[in-house]
């Protein structure tokens, strides 16, 4: 069942789970797992169906779970949050430098 999004001129599709599931071409099980890590990231709402915005990032989270050979879980992890604004090349910059941190702060405490 397509659904038409019902606000002013745009006319982006809305799908059932199983109408995205055939979109992509996956898994009735994926898509369901997907939408459900959406939620929990807050990129859709709890009663939100998935639209055609969500088929990019379904398929390059696909893409990483058989480039990297991971569970859709780790690709999830790996993919999704960039769509949340929580992550940038300055948080990983600022990971980067923590660890390094860590690092000595360990060797630090060894010679002690």
């Amino acid at each position: 069942m397509l659904l038409l999004k019902p606000l002013g001129g745009n006319a982006d599709m809305y799908y059932s789970d199983q109408d995205f599931a055939n979109k992509v071409n996956d898994k009735l099980g994926n898509v369901k797992y997907f939408k459900k890590y959406l939620r929990d990231l807050d990129l859709i709402g709890s009663r939100q169906q998935l639209s055609d915005d969500y088929i990019g990032m379904f398929q390059e989270v696909s893409e990483y779970r058989s480039t990297n050979n991971s569970t859709w879980e780790i690709a999830m992890e790996n993919v999704l949050p960039k769509y949340t604004g929580e992550f940038s090349n300055e948080d990983s910059n600022e990971m980067d430098t923590l660890k390094e941190i860590l690092e000595t702060l360990k060797r630090i405490e060894q010679k002690l």
